[in-house]
């Protein structure tokens, strides 16, 4: 991780409340760039030139790894709402 460009959100009791925190974060992430009647493969550019993700450290998941899923199921609000599992999970 770039330390100029990362942070680490921890405390999160569980591995299914971290992974879940990734998911939406990254998918808040894509859904701010998508626009109507924009290519896929517009999107992906924008995504990876200005775009975040999460990884969830001590596991293998990595939000990018489900990219493609992303930019083929445009996310709902709530998909779309990790600050909801940060208070889930007790994080300010």
């Amino acid at each position: 991780m770039d330390p100029e460009h990362g942070f680490i959100i921890d405390g999160f009791p569980t591995l299914e409340l971290a992974i879940e925190f990734a998911r939406r974060w990254t998918r808040d992430s894509l859904e701010s760039f998508r626009k109507p009647n924009q290519s896929k493969k517009e999107l992906r550019k924008m995504w990876y030139m200005f775009g975040e993700t999460a990884i969830v450290l001590d596991s293998d998941y990595s939000a990018n790894s489900e990219l493609d899923f992303f930019i083929d199921h445009p996310a709902t609000l709530e998909e779309r709402d990790w600050q909801s599992v940060k208070k889930k999970a007790g994080i300010q």
